[in-house]
Parts: structure tokens; sequence; C-alpha cells
């Protein structure tokens, strides 16, 4: 009988294996009505994960990590907006921003290969959101409004 094991350690021990998060890809309609996100995986899968309306406060985040990004500093820092402030910023109160949140949390895990890519996307802590240092490209229209590329020493424990 085989046993396979999951989990973040034993991700990190087998990593040819998995077919890892490559690129988040968001595509913004001109009026910012419409978001949708599309993943591309290490192995050339891509998977395709509809218009959401969380995708629109994944791409606000994503933002603000490029934002940060531009202006330098450490990238431990980058893309940190707290919790009210980005409730506030996209018209919500933060209840609601929280169900946008768990519904996020829960499409990506459903969707991805690996539970540690899911979990490396959105990051919190006490008061705080951002999206991880994972590498994304945000269209609005069809033109690129921008692109990130993590440092390697930020990059999560599989991505090395």
């Amino acid at each position: 009988m085989n046993t396979y094991r999951t989990g973040p350690f034993f991700s990190r021990l087998l990593p040819a294996t998995v077919n890892r998060l490559a690129l988040l890809q968001f595509n913004v309609s001109l009026d910012e009505e419409h978001t949708f996100l599309h993943v591309a995986l290490e192995r050339g899968e891509h998977i395709d994960l509809g218009e959401r309306a969380h995708h629109y406060f994944l791409v606000t985040l994503a933002r603000q990590r490029l934002k940060d990004a531009r202006c330098g500093g450490d990238p431990s820092g980058q893309g940190w907006i707290a919790v009210d402030a980005l409730a506030k910023m996209l018209g919500l109160d933060t209840g609601h921003l929280n169900i946008h949140i768990y519904r996020a949390r829960r499409h990506l895990a459903s969707a991805l290969p690996s539970s540690s890519d899911s979990e490396a996307v959105l990051e919190r802590r006490r008061g705080e959101v951002r999206i991880g240092a994972l590498p994304f490209r945000i269209v609005r229209g069809s033109l690129l409004e921008g692109e990130f590329v993590p440092a390697p020493a930020t990059l999560p424990a599989h991505s090395m």
C-alpha cells in the first residue's frame, strides 16, 4: 500500500512531482466592473478561475504590492494594507471584505494543485492583508498595467 504525504514540508521535499503556481494573471475591464483570474502553472498548464467578485479585491492587493515594489524598500513590508482601509477603498464593510477573503481562499484551495500555493497567494497578519510574493501580471483592457516578479529571496520555499 502506497502512502502519500502532504503538507508544506513534504511539498518542499518533492518539488518535481507537483505542478506549482508560476503566474497569476488578472484581466480587468476598462470600467473596472469585471475581473478575471487566470493561473499559469510551471508545467505549462493553465487554470481559468473565471470572473468572481473577490478577484477585484485580489487585484487591488496586487496593485498595492506593485506600487510598493516600484517604490523600493524591504520586500517583507511590501503590499501590506490595513483591512479597514481596504474595505473603505472597495466600498465594503469589514465583515463583507472578510467574506471576500474567505471565498478567495476557498476558491484558490479548490482550484490549485498544491495547498501551499493557495496559502501563499493571500497573506494575513493582525489587521492587515496582502497578496503574497508570487509572480503576477495585471492587464487592464488590452494593455499591461503592471507585472511583479519577486526577488528570489522573497519567493515561497517551494519556488526556489
